[in-house]
Formats: C-alpha cells, structure tokens, sequence
C-alpha cells in the first residue's frame, strides 16, 4: 500500500509540475475545459425542458434515411460523458508521460482539444436536429 501512495503522490507533483511549466497544457486544458462545459450546457439548456412534451429524442441523422435511431433523453448525456472522460484520460497521459517524453505530452495536449471540439459540433447537431 506504501507503493502505490508513493506512485500517486509522484503522479501528483508531475501533474501539478506539468501545469506550472507547460503553457500549452495550460491553454489547451481550459480551450478543451470550455468545449467540454459546452457539450454538457447544450442539450440540458435547450432539449431537458422539452423532456416532459417528448420522452424520446432523436440520436442519430443520416442523410439518406433521415433521422434513424432514438432513445431516452438520458442518451444525450453520453457525448458530454465521452468528452469528459477524454479531456481526463488525456490529462492523465499527458501527467505520465511529461518527464520522460514531452513529445507524447503535447501531442495529447493538442489531440484533446480537437476530440471535444468534434464533439461539441455532434453535440450541437444532435440539438438542432430536436428542435
């Protein structure tokens, strides 16, 4: 148990070291922080009110086909869900790999703001599709 504290308490000063130093996981964490709260506002601020009128929504748009696959509004949360889970898995891979390879890092540190923004865009479509 003694091991896995000591592991977890360098994890933790390569994280915070990484954000005191790196201006670029700085920048990208609060652009990736914002689109991520974005994707989460979107459908609670515009799809949750109407939850009450329609209990399902529609998921998915095709061009050929129209809209093809609803659900429950509680499935809107999975693309905020997956976005979340994105910025925090690659903050933890960007905290691992700092000391020994910053290549790695800020390849991460660019990757996730481009993955939640494509996410916001789904997000956003998803919206409009429901109104």
């Amino acid at each position: 148990m003694h091991r896995h504290r000591k592991s977890l308490e360098q994890f933790w000063k390569d994280f915070l070291r990484m954000f005191k130093k790196s201006k670029v996981v700085r920048v990208t964490t609060f652009i990736s922080s914002c689109f991520v709260a974005a994707t989460f506002a979107l459908p609670i601020w515009r799809i949750l009110p109407m939850a009450s009128e329609f209990p399902f929504v529609a998921l998915h748009y095709n061009i050929y086909l129209g809209v093809d696959r609803f659900g429950p509004v509680n499935s809107l949360l999975y693309i905020p869900l997956l976005s979340l889970s994105f910025l925090l898995l690659n903050l933890i891979i960007q905290a691992y790999s700092y000391r020994r390879q910053k290549t790695l890092t800020l390849f991460f540190a660019a990757a996730t703001p481009v993955i939640t923004f494509v996410l916001l865009v789904a997000m956003t479509l998803i919206v409009l599709i429901n109104l």
